[in-house]
Parts: C-alpha cells; sequence; structure tokens
C-alpha cells in the first residue's frame, strides 16, 4: 500500500471503514475515518474530505446514533462551504439537526409509541417498520404531519428543476430497471453508488422502488429538497404509462 497514491490509500481505509460500521465497531471505523481524512487533505482533494466525513455521520444516523452523527455533518458541512458547495453544505447542515429536537413535544407525545420512539432515536428503518404497521389511513396522516413539521421533505420548484434535468438518464434508467429491464441494472447501481460517496441519498429509495415500493412517505422520510425531488421524479416516470 505504501506504494499507491495518498488518494488511493485513504479509498481503501474508507472501504475497510464501511466493513467496520456494518459490525458495529466505531471507534476502529472512526479511526480508519480519521486516517483517510488526512490522506485526501494531503492529496488536496478536499472534495473527497468533505463527502467521506459527511457519509460516516449518515451511517451514524443509521444506526440510530444521531447524537454521533451531528460533529461529522457539521464538519462536512463547513468543509463543502469552504470549497464552494453551498447545496451540498446545506444538506449536511441540516441533517445534522436532531429531528426530535424541531418537533414540538405536543405532536411528539401524540403519536404511537413506536413511531415517537424511532424519531427520538434518529432511526429511520424503525420508524418505516413503525409507519408501515398503522392503518393506511392513519399512516397517510402521520406522513402528511411529518412532512408539515419538516421531516419530510417536499422539493419546491425550482430544486425539484434543477436536480432532474441534471439526472434526468439516470433516473430513466432506474424506472426501467423497476419495470423489469435489468440490461442496465449494474451501471446504474454503480452511478447510484457514485453520487452517494458525493452526498446524495437516493441509492436505498431506489432499492425500495425497485422492491415494489412505491409510496412516498417511506421513500421520501430523512431526505433533503433535492434528493425528494429525484426520488419524486422517478416514481412520476413510473406512473406514466
Amino acid at each position: 500500500m505504501s506504494n499507491t497514491n495518498p488518494k488511493s490509500r485513504a479509498d481503501a481505509l474508507v472501504a475497510r471503514g464501511r466493513t467496520l460500521i456494518e459490525k458495529n465497531r466505531l471507534p476502529a471505523a472512526t479511526d480508519l475515518l480519521n486516517q483517510a481524512v488526512k490522506l485526501y487533505w494531503a492529496a488536496g482533494d478536499f472534495y473527497s474530505a468533505a463527502a467521506q466525513t459527511g457519509n460516516y455521520g449518515w451511517a451514524l444516523r443509521r444506526l440510530g446514533r444521531a447524537d454521533l452523527a451531528r460533529p461529522y455533518l457539521e464538519h462536512a458541512a463547513t468543509i463543502f462551504d469552504d470549497i464552494g458547495l453551498a447545496e451540498f453544505a446545506e444538506r449536511h447542515r441540516f441533517a445534522a439537526n436532531d429531528v426530535a429536537s424541531v418537533l414540538d413535544p405536543v405532536f411528539l407525545a401524540s403519536l404511537p409509541p413506536t413511531v415517537r420512539g424511532a424519531l427520538e432515536r434518529g432511526d429511520g428503518a424503525a420508524l418505516q417498520s413503525a409507519l408501515d404497521a398503522l392503518p393506511v389511513a392513519e399512516q397517510q396522516q402521520i406522513y402528511e404531519r411529518l412532512t408539515a413539521a419538516g421531516v419530510i421533505s417536499n422539493a419546491d420548484e425550482r430544486q425539484a428543476d434543477t436536480a432532474v434535468q441534471q439526472f434526468e438518464p439516470l433516473l430513466q434508467a432506474v424506472a426501467a430497471v423497476a419495470r423489469g429491464e435489468q440490461a442496465e441494472r449494474v451501471d446504474v447501481e454503480a452511478a447510484l453508488e457514485d453520487l452517494e460517496r458525493k452526498g446524495w441519498r437516493v441509492r436505498r429509495p431506489v432499492q425500495k422502488i425497485w422492491q415494489g415500493e412505491r409510496r412516498p412517505g417511506p421513500l421520501l422520510y430523512g431526505l433533503d429538497p433535492s434528493d425528494t425531488a429525484l426520488v419524486q421524479r422517478v416514481l412520476a416516470i413510473l406512473e406514466t404509462p
């Protein structure tokens, strides 16, 4: 490994760190991340330093550790600001906020215990499971309230147009796979992984779409406006005969 350049060494450390995160070995994963970020800085790859710091924050949120995720997401936002990527900075800074802390206590208390618990832990997977277990009418009511509270994002028209125009070919390919056309699936998955490394969060919703999910609530939970726009566009394509 000593003969490789700093960026390649950093990428290898990040890959090892992902494996450790999946095993919940967070101290070791954190150490690898710190080593990788130093190498990215040494290579002048400030974008990767920000993106991988942010990705670590996203991973911690998925584990239900919003408290640990916050400093990584905030640090990523600072780096993105420094390199002139304001949109990426805003996405990470928004994610750094603990969802439960911005919700009205009365609203939280009115939710079913499983839904409230998932929100308080910042556990998106548990929230989706809790909502899926509710009657459809109650699900829709809670989705609407979470949207109004800003937990589930609605993309405004300008953001939607910008995001969709940029990624329209990929979104069409995603929809094609959902309809059973598997020829380009490997390429599409590679493109989605690349987007995730750059801070976008559409890979998981796309996988759910491929599994048959079409309800906006479970697909859009926790997404920022730009990611929301992309997922909404895929759903719109699938609704077109």
